[in-house]
């Protein structure tokens, strides 16, 4: 059987029970890849330690960053609602739908060597930086999948919009001075589009992906 994007336009409006019932809870617990950076450069935080120094003497980086984010999981898709699928040319169908919110938690650390120079010279070093969780999310917004017909219905990407926004909590407690800081440096253009990227794989790649396009070809076939 040769599968065309019409057929897929109209099935996919026959799998809203599935995709606005059950793809929330598939999706929720798919994880992302660690993001590590060792070398970093100067992300800005040493810079908070300086509190009114005397004179001259400021706190700079004395080195690379080190930064990490770990354990990330989608912990919440809620209220799906499936959106009209669309044909984009012979070949190629868009399947959308719009959620209230898709977040990731995680784990993120950081650590710069710091240091305060006089005249040229390191007279105190020391350390800035933290641990604690993180949770990037996106609200109101839609995720369309791009899937290509013939033979068979594969997925070729994921396409996820909205603006991602970024909340972290200290492990010790309060809002230390470097935390803005370092919400600075994960928040530019390539940042926040690097981790866009990882969550569009990880619908590309779940398992619950490919359940929903062995459900379209069912529903086609009848």
């Amino acid at each position: 059987m040769t599968f065309t994007p019409q057929q897929v336009v109209d099935a996919w409006q026959n799998m809203q029970p599935w995709v606005e019932g059950q793809l929330s809870g598939l999706a929720t617990q798919a994880n992302l890849p660690d993001d590590e950076q060792k070398n970093a450069g100067d992300i800005g935080v040493c810079q908070t330690l300086d509190r009114g120094g005397r004179g001259s003497l400021r706190w700079s980086s004395d080195g690379d960053a080190s930064y990490t984010l770990s354990s990330q999981k989608i912990t919440a898709l809620s209220k799906v609602t499936i959106k009209a699928a669309t044909t984009v040319d012979e070949s190629t169908a868009h399947l959308p739908f719009k959620f209230a919110r898709l977040e990731v938690n995680g784990r993120y650390s950081c650590d710069q060597p710091c240091a305060v120079w006089d005249l040229g010279k390191k007279v105190t070093t020391g350390h800035a930086g933290g641990q604690g969780t993180v949770i990037q999310a996106i609200d109101d917004n839609t995720l369309s999948y791009v899937v290509k017909t013939g033979d068979d219905i594969t997925l070729d990407s994921v396409v996820i919009g909205g603006t991602v926004r970024v909340s972290l909590t200290p492990d010790s407690g309060g809002m230390p001075p470097w935390i803005a800081s370092l919400v600075s440096f994960m928040t530019p253009g390539s940042q926040l589009e690097a981790f866009r990227s990882k969550l569009q794989n990880a619908f590309q790649r779940g398992s619950f992906t490919t359940t929903m396009l062995t459900l379209l070809e069912h529903e086609i076939r009848g």
